[in-house]
């Protein structure tokens, strides 16, 4: 301690430079002294960055007073004797020189200088100084990632990096699973990014911990990207965790509560209308009303607020039914960070817990809890040594555990049900029995009524409740060793650096299924009602549970051998170089599948950088690498990239413009590769299973996997035979990727930055299943073999601003908008032509990958042709008029759409059908904007995310009224009542049977744009004389919410536009409440 003393007054002494003047007379200095002292003040603070962390060692000055000034100690405080009305000089390397007006107890809040050159950043392997950076890669730190309360990693990134797109297609807790894509998508095959968590490849992300991350960042181009050869043509994430810092210990906690909401419900109606949608949709068809002027009134009767026999004509409202109106979710870490000049350490701890929405029955009552949950613990040490001048060492331990609770039935399951849910259906029996989704029946007579078979469907109440559960386990265990020897005494800047990482994951599942009890109903001609039971096999209501469990694991080491080289020629001449070597070995412990055979990566790379005079600069990246997924002639290739930038602002003509503070030029040019095809290994080896012949009650036979069907025998003897699944090609070989980046970088007073990429990519060797080879001795397409025969050309550009000031005031203002564009388009694509009479001879070919098709509708005005503008035939007559037939989609009817004969051969079928909208995959363009602000002590943040030029095609539950119910967009509906009344008309004539309308068109394709507000967050610093009180260094109150608002296209408010069906787990809103606190 004595020792940390001294050395902190010694960097005190030579951070001012001290000096004694050496003339005058003695005496004077000595009263000049006395009334200096006697007028002046004290000022103190802390100065913190944005993210309220304390930084040691900056500089404060008092400013015209070169040699009165001090050093923030290890908590970031100072103490500094001033004149009266002093302005104080606050720098500090990274950041913007502050000048602020001396008092006590201020709290300097220090912003990054968006053109500081020193600044380092992660890159392939290693790191490297912006001003030496000339690939494209964009970053976030820790700060930007905790205004995400999202439990998914993922997700907490969207709208944040440029090119970066994110689409989470459930809210599931434990099962939000996250699409990536960076920079579009060009390819058939996987899509997703590389992810890197300290250097070693991850599978996912959506498991860590942000209050364990120091920053992440995004590796987009070929330059940046070839080192990792056939792994790196999707782009690469890579992750750096948090470390120790010299310093006495640093303890933060922080928690917060949440409450979660469904961002999107269904716009549900309410019985008395269904009824009557109901009956018109079944007549529309030419069947009879299901309900009649007696029911109608017991359902009208609910308006009343007095409703008549409300247990038989109800007015159920399923969101209320099924969910509840808030989820609870909390989160809470603690880590301690510090060390000294050779032992630094940072420790994590979390715990993170996630509720689900459904409304469930007590555990009491059912034996088992069916509430879907997550509850994630995490655990992080980062240790660092230095063993010598010449050695450093560091171990990284890190692990998690996950467990996810839900009820056992299927959420598409529960989700569809819930969706054909009617209000006019009860869901439990007066006696408190569950019942069948759909029980109204036809009355015949005076005998039992018929019931409604294509309605006869399980409630999703009892599928949540009564099916039983399931409890899945995860669990990770990763550890990093690492040495790095200085071999200076060779020669200067020569380093080596060797890794070995360990990783080890496990899953865990528990499935206990139950049958219970369901009623139907049937009435009498009394009037009665006769409870039926639906599953007499039961003696009591519910069934045993039958427990199944399941387990899997798996193991990676990761080697790695690293040389580095960094030096400066004549002051000028900077020079640095990277060759690495590394193996990744994968084994899992499956029983059964080519999982069960080891999976082995290995390959070199290498980089070499050159500078002059921090003007000129050149990159050469290599990967070389390979696949097991290739024969052995064809596992290894070379992925080379080069990369040159210009920074214009260096030039002595620019050089020190206090206005044009940076200009940087760049380009790029390489080739990467991609490996990622499925989940079948070894393709070029042909792919045989074994069969058992089955023989149905017609005495056919045809081929089924043995597994479940009794055989003579158990080996390759009697009744069984093999099939081909498919045919290796030893000549595959991996896609590959040849990307361009042509890029500027510009800073305006040191505060205002303004970046723009543009990129090309064109990808070739696409592996595709071939169409237009015919079938080989009877195979079908999908066992033909697999053929490197697709191409596609990618292109778009990104665009970055960044505001960063710092007001007189105290005000500080922070604003950030990124853009990117993307367009795919298929060159070439193995699929038959098809035949002249198409309007499009290519469904593939010629378009964006994900593409969607359908009809589109004639919404021309052409009296003659039965067109009235409107869309829709109108009448018989027009239909007469339209000279149109419908081929394969069902007959029209006054009130259908009326669909453009894109061929001309009067008929609408399959040929006239149109590329409509954008692509399904990804949207084409992605935004994002925040703004931030910090005023003495508070702080307010907002961001906006959304994406443009994105279609999805709609069907099924929660669209067509024919999948069994109807919402409010179909009240909106054409009928001849409204058509002659003039009301407003956006949505087909009903059917309870489908029909020409309820077809893939540019109605149902709807426009899936949005913006949302992502984030909000108001917080609030306690004062430094406060938090001294209670010992902390840093104590914080805050508000935020997530997900907040949506702006949308669709033509409907009951879904997310982000998620691909209704039938999915809905989108949450959240709510938060946090405090964090550092000692």
């Amino acid at each position: 301690m004595k020792r940390s003393y001294w050395l902190y007054k010694m960097c005190l002494l030579l951070g001012l430079g001290i000096c004694i003047p050496v003339t005058g007379n003695a005496s004077d200095i000595g009263d000049a002294t006395l009334t200096q002292q006697q007028s002046k003040i004290t000022a103190s603070g802390v100065v913190v960055d944005e993210s309220g962390e304390s930084l040691i060692g900056a500089s404060v000055m008092e400013k015209g007073a070169a040699t009165n000034g001090t050093i923030t100690d290890i908590d970031g405080r100072f103490s500094l004797s001033v004149a009266p009305n002093a302005i104080l000089e606050i720098s500090y390397v990274g950041y913007q020189k502050q000048d602020i007006p001396a008092k006590k107890d201020m709290r300097i809040i220090m912003h990054p200088d968006v053109a500081n050159l020193e600044e380092v950043v992660v890159v392939a392997y290693g790191t490297q100084k912006k001003v030496s950076v000339i690939g494209s890669v964009a970053s976030i730190d820790r700060k930007d990632l905790m205004k995400s309360s999202s439990p998914n990693l993922s997700s907490a990134l969207s709208g944040k990096l440029p090119g970066l797109t994110t689409i989470q297609t459930s809210g599931e807790p434990g099962r939000d699973e996250v699409t990536m894509f960076l920079r579009g998508a060009a390819t058939t095959n996987g899509t997703n990014p590389l992810i890197m968590v300290d250097g070693v490849a991850v599978d996912d992300m959506r498991s860590i911990d942000p209050n364990e991350i120091a920053n992440i960042s995004v590796l987009k181009d070929a330059s940046a990207t070839a080192v990792f050869g056939v792994r790196g043509a999707n782009g690469v994430i890579m992750i750096t965790t948090r470390r120790g810092e010299k310093g006495t210990a640093r303890i933060s906690a922080n928690v917060e509560f949440s409450m979660q909401e469904i961002a999107f419900k269904p716009e549900r109606l309410d019985s008395w209308d269904w009824v009557r949608l109901r009956n018109e949709a079944l007549v529309n068809d030419g069947n009879s009303a299901e309900f009649f002027g007696p029911d109608i009134d017991k359902f009208d009767s609910w308006k009343t607020g007095n409703p008549v026999d409300p247990d038989f004509y109800p007015n159920n409202n399923w969101q209320d039914i099924l969910f509840r109106d808030y989820a609870p979710m909390t989160r809470a870490n603690m880590n301690v960070s510090g060390g000294s000049d050779k032992l630094q350490y940072f420790v994590s701890a979390g715990y993170l817990h996630q509720g689900g929405m459904f409304n469930v029955e007590p555990k009491s009552k059912l034996g088992y809890n069916a509430q879907s949950s997550l509850d994630r613990y995490n655990f992080r040490s980062n240790i660092d040594y230095k063993v010598n001048k010449s050695v450093k060492i560091n171990l990284n331990a890190s692990s998690y555990l996950e467990r996810i609770n839900g009820t056992s039935a299927s959420m598409s399951s529960v989700f569809n049900s819930a969706l054909t849910s009617r209000p006019t259906s009860m869901y439990l029996t007066p006696e408190g029995a569950y019942a069948t989704d759909a029980i109204r029946t036809f009355p015949i007579g005076a005998g039992l009524s018929v019931e409604d078979p294509a309605n006869n469907s399980l409630s999703a109440y009892p599928l949540i409740n009564r099916s039983g559960y399931q409890l899945e386990t995860r669990s990770g265990i990763n550890v990093i060793g690492g040495v790095e020897i200085d071999l200076g005494f060779i020669t200067k800047g020569l380093s080596v650096k060797g890794q070995v990482s360990f990783d080890s994951k496990g899953f865990g599942k528990t499935i206990g299924k139950r049958s219970y009890t369901w009623y139907t109903y049937q009435t009498l001609a009394s009037g009665e009602h006769l409870f039926i039971n639906r599953h007499p096999s039961l003696e009591d209501e519910d069934g045993p549970i039958e427990l199944t469990k399941s387990s899997e694991s798996y193991w990676v080491m990761n080697l790695q051998g690293q040389i580095n080289y960094n030096q400066t020629f004549a002051g000028k001449h900077n020079v640095t170089a990277m060759f690495l070597a590394q193996r990744d070995i994968k084994e899992s412990k499956e029983t059964s599948g080519d999982l069960l055979l080891p999976y082995n990566v290995i390959g070199i790379a290498g980089r070499a950088t050159y500078d002059y005079d921090r003007r000129y600069f050149a990159e050469v990246n290599v990967g070389y690498n390979g696949s097991e997924q290739f024969s052995p002639d064809k596992r290894f290739g070379l992925f080379p990239a080069a990369s040159f930038g210009w920074l214009i602002t260096n030039e002595g003509f620019l050089q020190d413009n206090p206005v044009l503070t940076n200009l940087k030029l760049r380009a790029s040019w390489g080739k990467v590769g991609n490996d990622a095809f499925g989940s079948a290994r070894f393709l070029y080896l042909d792919n045989i299973s074994q069969y058992s012949v089955v023989t149905d009650s017609k005495g056919d036979h045809w081929l089924s996997p043995s597994l479940g069907y009794a055989s003579n025998g158990s080996g390759w003897g009697q009744g069984y035979k093999i099939a081909e699944n498919y045919i290796g090609n030893k000549s595959i070989t991996w896609e590959t990727a040849e990307k361009q980046n042509y890029g500027i970088d510009i800073s305006l007073y040191h505060d205002l930055s303004f970046s723009f990429d543009y990129f090309v990519e064109k990808r070739k060797n696409i592996l595709i299943i071939p169409q237009t080879t015919p079938m080989i001795q009877g195979l079908p397409s999908s066992a033909l073999p697999l053929m490197n025969d697709g191409e596609v050309k990618n292109q778009g550009f990104e665009m970055v601003l960044g505001y960063q000031k710092q007001f007189k005031n105290g005000l500080s203002v922070s604003v950030n908008a990124n853009f990117s564009y993307a367009k795919n388009k298929v060159l070439e694509y193995d699929e038959p032509l098809l035949g002249k009479d198409y309007a499009y001879r290519t469904r593939t070919t010629g378009f964006s990958l994900g593409q969607n098709w359908g009809y589109i509708i004639d919404r021309s005005y052409d009296p003659e042709k039965g067109r009235d503008g409107t869309g829709f035939f109108y009448s018989d007559e027009s239909i007469a008029k339209s000279g149109l037939t419908y081929e394969g989609v069902g007959t029209p009817e006054p009130g259908d759409f009326i669909y453009k004969d894109l061929n001309g051969d009067g008929v609408i079928n399959d040929r006239d059908k149109a590329p409509i909208g954008y692509s399904s995959l990804l949207p084409r363009i992605n935004y994002g904007f925040s703004l931030s602000a910090n005023w003495k002590g508070f702080d307010v943040s907002i961001m906006l995310q959304g994406v443009g030029q994105y279609s999805k095609t709609y069907s099924g539950a929660g669209i067509y009224e024919s999948s069994g119910n109807f919402y409010k967009m179909h009240m909106e509906r054409w009928s001849e009542e409204r058509y002659n009344n003039h009301e407003k008309i956006t949505y087909p004539r009903l059917s309870s049977s489908g029909g020409p309308s309820l077809q893939p068109n540019d109605f149902f394709i709807m426009d899936a744009s949005y913006i949302r507000l992502k984030n909000a967050e108001v917080g609030y610093t306690l004062p430094e004389s406060i938090s001294k009180k209670i010992g902390a260094s840093n104590v914080r109150f805050y508000l935020s919410g997530n997900n907040l608002y949506t702006w949308t296209h669709l033509k409907t408010d009951s879904f997310d536009p982000e998620q691909n069906s209704p039938a999915a787990y809905p989108t949450m809103r959240t709510y938060n409440v946090g405090l964090n606190i550092t000692f």
